[in-house]
């Protein structure tokens, strides 16, 4: 293999292994935040390793009656400062009468924000009812495969994905488990730092045979 093919392999190799490097380090500080869904770090030879794996987590009861998590495939939508986002975390604070993530969005409900008066209650349809009745349904979704998800761990549809109605139930006063095996991860760190240690040392003999092929060989004809 000529060195200039060489080197650019050697630089592919390094950008997919430092994705995986950054894809583990985002699975392994999120191995104990409820709903989150462990990214795919050994896919496809591409340095965009972002779409989250589909497995349930398992789901932990608190008691708590503002803590929900999904059995099944859907995601909650919350209003963020940039647009309708997605998660599957379900810590969630009564502020006002509306529910809230952790970040302060207003959890969404069929008609907007989700109101959660005092006493009211959330059944497995996602429906609050408050005083006997139901006065709003929380906007559940399924956003299909390959979602994307950003810096702060929300979800977003990649492409022209379809948004549709999720049939997922809520668990009111539980948490779902993170989806990360730490000790699965934490062999997979080995083996990307190894595999970009390996790339980085033939990138380095390429550019080092580069180097002679400018210098010595003139030199050697002068």
């Amino acid at each position: 293999m000529e060195a200039p093919d060489s080197l650019a392999c050697a630089a592919a190799g390094m950008r997919f292994q430092q994705a995986r490097l950054d894809a583990i380090a985002a699975n392994l500080s999120n191995s104990n935040t409820p709903g989150y869904r462990a990214l795919d770090s050994s896919g496809e030879f591409s340095t965009k390793l972002t779409a989250a794996q589909t497995s349930q987590g398992s789901l932990r009861p608190t008691g708590v009656a503002t803590d929900l998590a999904l059995s099944g495939p859907g995601y909650f939508a919350v209003a963020a400062p940039d647009g309708v986002r997605y998660t599957r975390d379900g810590r969630l604070s009564v502020i006002g009468d509306t529910l809230r993530d952790l970040a302060g969005n207003a959890l969404l409900g069929s008609l907007g924000p989700a109101r959660f008066p005092h006493g009211a209650t959330i059944d497995t349809d996602g429906r609050i009812i408050s005083g006997g009745r139901v006065i709003d349904r929380l906007r559940i979704v399924d956003i299909g495969p390959g979602a994307t998800r950003d810096a702060g761990g929300y979800s977003a549809p990649a492409g022209n994905a379809t948004i549709r109605r999720s049939t997922s139930q809520v668990r009111s006063g539980f948490l779902e488990d993170s989806g990360v095996n730490p000790l699965q991860e934490m062999t997979a760190l080995v083996s990307a730092q190894r595999a970009f240690e390996a790339d980085q040392k033939a990138a380095q003999r390429a550019d080092e045979t580069l180097r002679r092929a400018v210098t010595d060989v003139p030199a050697v004809h002068a």
